[in-house]
Formats: structure tokens, sequence, C-alpha cells
């Protein structure tokens, strides 16, 4: 399930740079946006496509499952596909909301935003599945006939 999960993040990210939603904290890089479609006062400067950071991520995170479940990685040790997604994922959420505009008024002041405040739980339950997926010992795989 996760491989299709990542696969259509990227592609919700995509969308949601064609929307011009989401958008960047302003910037002077050489690859800022301007965001023609947003609202008043975040169209006037270049700002970070942290939408594109994320859809590129998404499509890394994609293809990295996708190598570990065709080279069998991934089969023999259970749970280690959803928790290097989960890892992957939201650890990188984590840290692209620093490049990201605050969305809602409530974050404003807080020590980190609400896109982090709920990644966290979901990076330590990746941890988790990570971890137990390499104590446990390694299955054989078994083609189904």
């Amino acid at each position: 399930l996760v491989l299709t999960v990542a696969l259509g993040g990227a592609l919700i990210r995509l969308g949601n740079l064609f929307n011009s939603e989401i958008v960047g904290e302003p910037t002077e890089l050489p690859w800022g946006f301007l965001f023609v479609r947003a609202g008043e006062g975040l169209n006037s400067v270049p700002r970070h496509p942290a939408q594109l950071y994320e859809a590129l991520w998404y499509f890394a995170t994609w293809g990295i499952l996708m190598w570990m479940y065709w080279s069998r990685k991934g089969l023999t040790r259970p749970g280690l596909l959803v928790g290097v997604f989960m890892l992957m994922v939201f650890g990188f959420r984590f840290v692209v909301e620093f490049f990201k505009e605050v969305q809602v008024d409530f974050e404003r002041g807080m020590a980190l935003y609400m896109g982090q405040w709920l990644s966290i739980p979901l990076i330590l339950v990746g941890i988790y599945f990570t971890a137990t997926a390499f104590r446990r010992p390694m299955e054989p795989y078994l083609p189904k006939v």
C-alpha cells in the first residue's frame, strides 16, 4: 500500500504547485517561484517551491520503496517498507515545514508548526516499525504459485 501512497503524495503535491497552494517562504534563490495565483501579498516575491521539494522527495521515496520491494529486501522483513515510508515521508515533512508560509494564524509564535507536531508521532512509529523489522529474523521469500 505504501508504494502507491508515496506516488499519490507526489502527484498531490504537484497539484498543490499548479494551484499555487501551500506556498513557501520568500527566497532569493534562483529557483524561487512567483505564485501568481496565490492570495494578495503572497504573489509579489519569489518563494520556495515547497510543494516541488515535497513532490521530488516523494518520488524518490517511491523509487527507494520500489527498489526494496523488487529486490525482496522489503518482503523478507515484515514492516520494513511501512517503517521506511513513514521515516522518509514524515521526516522530510518535518524539515520542509521550515520552508513553508504559515497556513493558519494560530501557528504564529509556536515553536514548531502544526505539520511538524503531527509528524513527530508518525516518525516515532516509523522508527518502531523499522527497528522491529530488523530485530526479527529474516523470513524466506516464497513466491506465490
